[in-house]
């Protein structure tokens, strides 16, 4: 800094001992946030750019440059002029005093520097939203001289600056008003207004132009935008607001109209409590009780008669016995057909090539059933007792009646329930719904015995009872339902 301060000083007295001029322009611009750009920009003539040794090469602006200046120059002109201009930005509007301070010192050139942004917006009225900007401060372009010089300023010139500057000026015969002039340049968001009659006002510019020894000159510069969006936008938002306040009222009193209207028993209050009513004897009904045998279900195949598995243990045998090339897949697709009564059993042994002994085929196959040893002794037991037997199994509707009687089963089995009655086969639940509703009661207080687990398995699902039924020897295969070896189990205690 010694080393640019002397340089500097040397400058001056160079300057007063000729007719050369050296112009300054400090610029300002002011962008709509806040922030913004000061420029300075120094221009000496080829004069006295010739008195400076070495120029412009001599010139030492590292300093600059690391103080944040973005330098750029010196630039030499076609007529010999000298330009060097150093930019630095400001963030806000209360940096701007610090980086002015940088060009020449806090107070030296510019003094109460201060630039302030104020927001107005009111809240009542169609007055738009208004940004002020305010520059002001003072310019001094008549600085103490000194105030640039420091020890080794005056260790070199062997008096003070200001001193210095004095004995040449009388020597030469020259001034420091014809040889330095300084500008400066104000640049606002909006249209510029200033105090000052001697500023020249340009659009959103104010420019200041003043030579060494002028008076100080005030920098008071403001502008205002007008912006009638934010209005707009409230606007907007207060007729929503009261559009909002209108709709409130209207569903208030609609509500209260409504209440007042409502006959006694039909509000909101006598409903909630109907409702709160209703759930507790829901709760209530949903409580877990004790289950009670109200009636027993079984399954046709398995329990009434042998074998369990009718098809591949009784018909097909049968058929292939009769017609050795049937294929047992098409048997099976028209059995199953049969058992839902989409077919009737005359159609079922035409379609297998017994059509013409349909009759005796029918005859042969029913009398090959079996009933389960003690079925007969089992039903005088539950009906000493009162409880009822409901069967049901996989059979065409016309079979079912015909096993029915020929087993002499009509007064003892209470509802015999097929799959051709309802359309549906088991595991299904169609034959245990309809055995319900036709006996009229819960299922939860029913026991299902069957001999096939799958048909237990759906059972239990809809809250049935179930028992495995395996009269016969041998050990039975592995199942989560109760165990049944025989009728007389049931009561015995150890079945469901």
């Amino acid at each position: 800094m010694a080393r640019v301060r002397f340089s500097l000083a040397i400058a001056i007295l160079v300057l007063l001992a000729s007719a050369c001029r050296v112009d300054t322009t400090v610029d300002i611009a002011v962008a709509d946030n806040g922030s913004g750009v000061v420029t300075l920009t120094v221009v000496a003539d080829a004069e006295a750019v010739a008195l400076v040794p070495d120029a412009p090469d001599a010139l030492r602006l590292e300093d600059l440059s690391k103080a944040g200046w973005a330098v750029e120059g010196p630039t030499v002109s076609s007529s010999g002029e000298v330009t060097v201009s150093a930019t630095k930005r400001f963030g806000s509007a209360d940096l701007l005093p610090g980086v002015i301070a940088e060009i020449a010192g806090d107070g030296v050139l510019f003094q109460d520097l201060n630039l302030t942004q104020g927001h107005q917006f009111d809240l009542v009225g169609l007055a738009p939203a208004r940004t002020r900007y305010e520059l002001t401060g003072t310019v001094d372009p008549s600085p103490d001289l000194e105030s640039f010089g420091d020890e080794t300023v005056t260790s070199q010139l062997g008096l003070p600056l200001g001193r210095a500057v004095s004995k040449i000026t009388s020597e030469a015969g020259t001034s420091l008003e014809k040889s330095l002039g300084l500008t400066v340049v104000v640049h606002l968001p909006t249209g510029v207004s200033s105090t000052d009659e001697g500023a020249v006002i340009e659009g959103n510019t104010a420019t200041f132009t003043m030579s060494y020894g002028d008076s100080p000159r005030a920098l008071d510069t403001s502008g205002t935008i007008e912006d009638i969006l934010p209005r707009v936008w409230a606007m907007v938002m207060l007729a929503a607001a009261i559009l909002l306040a209108l709709a409130l009222l209207a569903r208030f009193g609609a509500w209260c109209l409504a209440k007042w209207r409502t006959p006694k028993g039909r509000r909101r209050r006598d409903q909630r409590q109907r409702e709160k009513r209703a759930a507790t004897r829901a709760a209530e009904a949903n409580k877990p009780r004790q289950r009670m045998l109200r009636l027993l279900i079984v399954d046709v195949h398995g329990v009434v008669v042998r074998p369990t598995d009718s098809f591949d243990g009784l018909l097909l045998p049968l058929i292939q016995a009769e017609q050795p090339d049937t294929d047992p897949d098409t048997v099976r697709e028209l059995h199953r057909k049969l058992m839902l009564d989409r077919i009737s059993p005359s159609e079922f042994w035409s379609e297998v090539g017994l059509g013409p002994v349909a009759g005796e085929m029918e005859t042969r196959y029913l009398s090959s059933f079996r009933l389960v040893p003690g079925l007969h002794h089992f039903l005088d037991q539950t009906a000493e007792r009162g409880l009822p037997v409901a069967a049901i199994g996989n059979q065409p509707r016309a079979w079912g009646e015909r096993l029915r009687r020929m087993a002499a089963l009509e007064t003892a089995v209470a509802s015999w329930m097929v799959s051709g009655d309802v359309g549906q086969m088991l595991p299904e639940p169609a034959l245990l719904q309809a055995t319900r509703r036709v006996m009229s009661v819960d299922l939860f207080d029913c026991l299902y015995l069957s001999s096939v687990p799958e048909n237990l398995d759906a059972a239990r699902e809809m809250g049935v009872a179930t028992a495995f039924f395996h009269p016969g020897p041998g050990d039975p295969p592995e199942t989560a339902h109760s165990l049944m070896r025989g009728f007389d189990e049931l009561f015995k205690g150890r079945g469901a």
